[in-house]
């Protein structure tokens, strides 16, 4: 079978039509976990769990000849069995193993689903040859499916309907602003949906409601802060720098988050340099599900030109040393350099 979107596994699930094996993976923790949990409980006679379902993590100890011995069991008074494999390297087995599992994959049980669930590695078969051949070998006998993050349509979209669920509204505007202001982690979105339907009860949730209820992602108080240093508003930057240290951030995630910034407004001034529009940086680089960053970044990078970009883009490199270094106290370099980029608006 061809690799499945989300929606596809959704439907599948829904229809009772269970893979013998299923690949999830992505860079959305969320939903893996998600499918991880609703495959099993989908798939499994009800109160036949203690028999049928069994659950292997690479973690443990647990070796994959153990996963393939149990995934050919016969499910206990029918029904199906449902293996779950947690993190297991699939494409640096041994050979031994290796050769267990392209038997396996050969002629898997009609009666099992073997799920491996790859929560923390990262997997992009375009670039790993060895995944991009699990991925092809797993296809044949059942499904894979990739969980990436949302783009910014399906996760207003999710918001939207998960206001209503909730018995509030929340408008496609006001959805993106929500995401912007927490970030694209889905779980802690859903958590902070669940706090401000609760703060509101009924209703349209409005800005200002966000505003007083969400908490913001540093990379949306990075953006508070750039914008203040490309208005030349240093106090206001300072004191948003103070904000984030009395929250306890880490101040090598401050630096790389506001650099992160900083380059996007860099890229975004080449493109318009060259006569392309401000979101021509997505065709090269990874701006999946957080485009809101390129529009950030043209409103900031009018206000400067390209040296002054480049000389912003240096200081935050010596920053960036000065803070490994360890000779100096982190907060003082971070003043330091708010002070140094404020001082490059556009005169």
């Amino acid at each position: 079978m061809p690799a499945l979107t989300e929606t596809e596994l959704k439907q599948q699930i829904k229809a009772g039509d269970f893979p013998c094996v299923c690949l999830l993976y992505g860079n959305e923790g969320y939903l893996k976990q998600y499918y991880a949990e609703l495959l099993p409980k989908k798939c499994v006679t009800p109160g036949m769990e203690g028999f049928n379902l069994k659950k292997y993590d690479f973690a443990d100890g647990a070796p994959l000849s153990e996963v393939l011995e149990a995934a050919q069991t016969l499910p206990a008074f029918g029904g199906s069995m449902c293996i779950v494999a947690h993190d297991y390297p699939l494409d640096a087995l041994p050979a031994e193993d290796k050769t267990a599992l392209d038997a396996y994959l050969a002629d898997p049980p009609e009666s099992t689903v073997l799920l491996f669930w790859q929560d923390t590695a990262e997997i992009n078969p375009k670039k790993n040859a060895k995944w991009r051949g699990v991925i092809t070998a797993i296809n044949k006998a059942g499904v894979t499916v990739c969980l990436d993050k949302l783009d910014r349509t399906s996760l207003c979209k999710l918001l939207m309907g998960g206001a209503q669920k909730r018995g509030c509204t929340l408008s496609r505007e006001n959805a993106a602003y929500f995401s912007e202001t927490v970030g694209n982690d889905l779980s802690l979105l859903l958590g902070e949906l669940e706090k401000l339907c609760n703060y509101k009860q009924t209703g349209e949730i409005t800005r200002a409601d966000i505003d007083a209820v969400a908490t913001k992602s540093l990379e949306a108080n990075i953006f508070d802060l750039s914008r203040a240093l490309t208005s030349g508003n240093c106090a206001r930057a300072l004191e948003i720098l103070q904000k984030l240290l009395r929250e306890k951030e880490k101040p090598e995630l401050i630096l790389g988050t506001l650099a992160s910034a900083y380059v996007d407004m860099y890229r975004v001034k080449l493109a318009l340099a060259a006569g392309e529009k401000a979101e021509a940086p997505a065709q090269y680089f990874d701006y999946k599900g957080k485009e809101f960053r390129l529009r950030n970044a043209a409103r900031d990078a009018a206000k400067l030109d390209i040296p002054q970009l480049r000389g912003c883009l240096d200081a935050l490199h010596a920053a960036d040393a000065s803070l490994k270094s360890g000779l100096l106290n982190p907060q003082t370099v971070l003043e330091r350099l708010l002070v140094q980029l404020s001082g490059a608006k556009a005169r």
